[in-house]
Order: C-alpha cells, then structure tokens, then sequence
C-alpha cells in the first residue's frame, strides 16, 4: 500500500511539473521513478528485467565510446585518448549486460562491493533515462503562435551552415511559413576557424530562402548554449510568445538555461538521424548537464552510496 502511494505522489508531481513549467530533468525524473518504485511489486525475474532495460541507454553509449575509441587507434594512432574511449567504453558497455545478474546474485550473496557498483551504474542509468525522458516531452509539439522564433546556431562548414544547422535554419524557415507575423532570432557567434558569426551565415540561409530581411536579427556575440539564450533577451519583449529551435539532443539543456534566464518559451526539437553522431552529442550534453549541477549531482550519489552501505 505505502509503495503504490509513493509511486501514485510521484506520479502527480511529475504530472504537476509537466503542466506548469517542464524545462527542468525533474519533469522525466518524476515519472520515470514513480514507475521503478511501482515495478518493486513485481516478481524478481520481471525486475532483473526492468533493470536490464534501464541500463540499456548506459551500455548503448559505451557501445558508442567503444566504437570511438576503435576510430581514433585506427586513424590516429594508440593514445591515452584512444585507450580511455576503447577501454572505458567497454566496461562500460560489458558492465550493462552484467547489471541483471549481479542484481540477481546480490539477493543472495550481498556483498558491500556489489551493493556500491550496482548503486552507481544504476545511479547514471536514472539519470540518463530521466534527462532522455525530460527531453522528449519538452520536445512535444508547442501550443502557441509565436511573435518570436530563436535558432541556436552550430558550427559552419568553410562559412556556410553545416548539416546539423541546417537543419535547424530548414525548421525555423518551415515555423516562419506557418506564422508570418513572427520574426526569426539567429543565434551565433563566431569561431576561431569561422569566417563569419554563424548568425551572419544563418541569416543569409533564410533570407536565401524567402524570409524577409526586416523579418530576420541577428545575435553575434555569444560563444555557447548559455550566452545563446542571455544575450537573445535584448530582442525578446513582455508580450513575446518565443519558441527555441535547436537539435533534438540540445533542446532540454537550452530549455533549462531559459528557465534561468526567466525567458517564457516553449521548444522545437529537430531530428538528428545519425545514431553515432546523436549519441556523442549525448554524451558532450550529459557532460554539460553534470557540470550545471556539479554540487547537486556527486552529493546525490554520494547519499546514494550511503545509504546502500548502511542497509
């Protein structure tokens, strides 16, 4: 009764979250563990299961290190780099598939050192499905007609937009079309091996592509997702209904830094169809993640660790 209570209140507030402001890892954090709590009343060969399919985003991207680091030996050469991807990646990955059958074994025999790794790797499996879970319903379609459509840029490929941005500029110009009225906010600074901001270039990309120039400005002065959305606010007014246009596997990390910014916006999420490529931008987004809540995140597991320890 107690679990089906806890689970039914966690259930709510993610429902709650989702209703009133879902750009925060707490939106898919909320759902999914109500769901692990409720799974405890299944029997043991269902939870080694639902174990096993939790780990399974975790042992997909040490499949993906691996893979990384076998490109780097075969193109570079052997390396501490190469080493740390090929080998890490491999534990990591080869871990996943053990996961279970630990988890089996430590109902009979729990040892202290079982018990810790088991609360660690599932400790970054519930963080990596709650951010993927958080990430999908933020990318849910917006219910709003915007005055205002953001795009984040990405890098440019000898000046012009690569494939990943073009993406983007092809989905905000697609969003312009459907809302005329509103104005599109090119977002980009300029890298050191860029010949022009990369709002410059993606300006030229819409107006090239039916946009009006009066219907398009231009932010050049940042240099990452978190000075993306800062210096965006000097075009942004009360009244605007914004919406942010940006890659799937950016969107909840650019959504967060908006909540900040106390930036009222809703999310479009555009589709990135190379697997290795989504993953490693995955793995780069999670790094960030962890580094926005580098107090918060290591103090979670550490009270993780503790707590397995003492029971």
């Amino acid at each position: 009764m107690i679990t089906l209570l806890i689970s039914i209140l966690g259930m709510l507030a993610g429902v709650i979250i989702n209703l009133t402001d879902r750009r925060t890892i707490l939106s898919g954090l909320f759902p999914l563990l109500s769901l692990l709590v409720l799974t405890t009343l299944l029997p043991v060969s269902w939870l080694a299961l639902i174990i096993f399919l939790i780990v399974i985003p975790l042992g997909l991207i040490g499949e993906v290190l691996t893979y990384d680091g076998y490109w780097l030996t075969k193109h570079v050469g052997i390396g501490v780099k190469s080493l740390f991807f090929l080998v890490g990646g491999f534990l990591v990955m080869a871990f996943a598939l053990m996961v279970p059958f630990l988890w089996l074994q430590m109902l009979t025999q729990p040892l202290i050192i079982v018990k810790v790794m088991l609360t660690v790797y599932g400790y970054v499996a519930i963080l990596i499905d709650g951010y993927l879970l958080a990430s999908l319903l933020n990318a849910l379609p917006p219910h709003t007609s915007p005055t205002k459509i953001v795009i984040l840029g990405a890098g440019l490929i000898k000046g012009q937009p690569g494939p990943v941005l073009v993406r983007r500029l092809k989905r905000g110009v697609a969003l312009y079309r459907q809302f005329p009225n509103a104005t599109l906010v090119m977002s980009g600074g300029q890298g050191i091996d860029e010949p022009v901001p990369e709002a410059v270039a993606m300006a030229r990309f819409a107006i090239e592509h039916g946009v009006p120039k009066k219907s398009v400005l231009i932010e050049s002065c940042s240099t990452n997702t978190a000075t993306n959305i800062e210096k965006v606010q000097q075009f942004l007014r009360p009244f605007d209904q914004v919406i942010l246009v940006t890659s799937d596997y950016h969107l909840l990390r650019a959504l967060i830094y908006a909540r900040k910014e106390r930036i009222d916006c809703q999310g479009v999420a555009v589709h990135t169809p190379y697997l290795t490529f989504s993953v490693n931008a995955l793995i780069r987004e999670l790094g960030a993640f962890t580094i926005m809540h580098r107090i918060l995140i290591p103090v979670g597991l550490l009270i993780g660790i503790g707590v397995t320890i003492l029971l």
